[in-house]
């Protein structure tokens, strides 16, 4: 069953790649650029949101801010949740000072997402009903064996597949002249590329031994599999909010959200069926040990 897991991350983009690069963090194949955006009305425009009424630097400080503080907490409770956390934070780092062409439209999308994010994550600690996908993450995360290549990819499908659509949606995907945002939205697939490796080294030496053995440096197999399996998470995601801003009814636009929330619970129950019994147990020993040893 370990063996399976370990595939599930390494080995879930299906790739060829060089066995060796200079830089393994930063591979990014940039195959989603080659595919055109769809036409959408320019009717839905970019709007303020809880924690970035207007866009600026400052709403990707404040978020930065409160994803730190989420993740030392987590951190220090060896919580599983702290690598997406984690994870989360480095991109948004990563997204900040990034040179996008919209930056205005960048911030709102950044604020809204991560409002989506944190809301879940509220009503998942309280009890309240969350989307299946969250659900399942979370419940694997507070209570299951799941490795932590599976916690990360379960909040990443739940995130990405599940959240992102809306977003997108609620913040237009075009200019008022027309112009896509789809560049933007790819261009962020550079920046996960750049903090991937790091994630992975950070994940091996504090949480989770699973990921000394995943990384196959110098090769960027293992990089390049997960990264290519959530820029197709994130393509999708771009194409569904397409067929949500042009929907002509409710029902056809219900039909969209059902597929949505289907396919990011299909593929959450697909990553969490890969846990191994008794290794939370393995994990948080791991993680006590090397956080008394960091201490």
């Amino acid at each position: 069953m370990r063996a399976a897991a370990i595939a599930v991350v390494v080995v879930a983009g299906g790739l060829a790649v060089p066995t060796a690069v200079a830089d393994p963090g930063e591979v990014n194949l940039p195959w989603p650029e080659l595919l055109p955006p769809m036409a959408v009305p320019a009717s839905v425009q970019p709007h303020g949101v809880a924690h970035c009424r207007r866009a600026s630097v400052r709403c990707t400080d404040d978020l930065i801010a409160r994803l730190r503080r989420q993740w030392r907490s987590l951190d220090a409770a060896c919580d599983h949740r702290a690598l997406f956390s984690l994870a989360y934070l480095r991109i948004t780092q990563g997204l900040r000072d990034y040179p996008f062409q919209d930056k205005r439209w960048m911030r709102y999308v950044i604020g809204d997402f991560s409002n989506h994010y944190f809301e879940y994550f509220r009503d998942y600690a309280a009890g309240r009903p969350v989307p299946a996908a969250w659900q399942i993450a979370y419940d694997q995360a507070m209570h299951g064996d799941a490795n932590g290549g599976q916690d990360v990819l379960l909040a990443s499908n739940a995130h990405t597949q599940h959240d992102l659509p809306f977003i997108y949606a609620e913040q237009g995907m075009v200019s008022p002249s027309g112009r896509s945002h789809k560049p933007d939205h790819d261009a962020v697939n550079q920046v996960n590329a750049g903090v991937f490796d790091g994630l992975e080294d950070y994940y091996a030496a504090h949480y989770d031994p699973l990921f000394t053995w995943i990384d196959l440096k110098p090769s960027p197999l293992d990089e390049i599999s997960t990264q290519e399996m959530v820029k197709s998470w994130r393509e999708g995601a771009w194409r569904n909010a397409e067929r949500l801003i042009n929907a002509k009814t409710p029902q056809e636009r219900q039909q969209v959200v059902d597929s949505i929330d289907e396919t990011s619970t299909i593929w959450a129950r697909f990553i969490a069926s890969f846990d191994e019994p008794g290794y939370r147990a393995q994990r948080d020993a791991y993680c006590a040990s090397h956080h008394q040893a960091a201490g």
